[in-house]
């Protein structure tokens, strides 16, 4: 099931809430590169922003969905599992 929310903001300018949930990273065409969980968003983004060694800056991370899940970590580890299997996003690959 894609993402809860279909709206996209933009990976490198956005101010971000300090909210938990599931994102999931897309590059300019909308290819899905990365999908993380977290429980403070904010700092998560700040944090891939500053390490350009991270996967996804090869693939030039252009736009972010959120899914604001506040059931805890369980459930967000859950979906952030499903939405993996159902992208495949490079960034993921072991």
């Amino acid at each position: 099931m894609p993402f809860g929310n279909s709206d996209y903001y933009d990976f490198n300018t956005t101010n971000w809430n300090s909210v938990a949930g599931v994102y999931g990273i897309v590059n300019s065409s909308k290819q899905m590169i990365y999908v993380g969980e977290t429980d403070d968003l904010k700092r998560r983004m700040d944090e891939h922003r500053a390490d350009k060694n991270h996967c996804m800056h090869m693939y030039s991370p252009a736009l972010v969905q959120v899914e604001v899940i506040t059931a805890g970590e369980t459930a967000r580890r859950s979906r952030e599992r499903a939405l993996i299997a159902e992208y495949d996003p490079p960034c993921n690959r072991s």
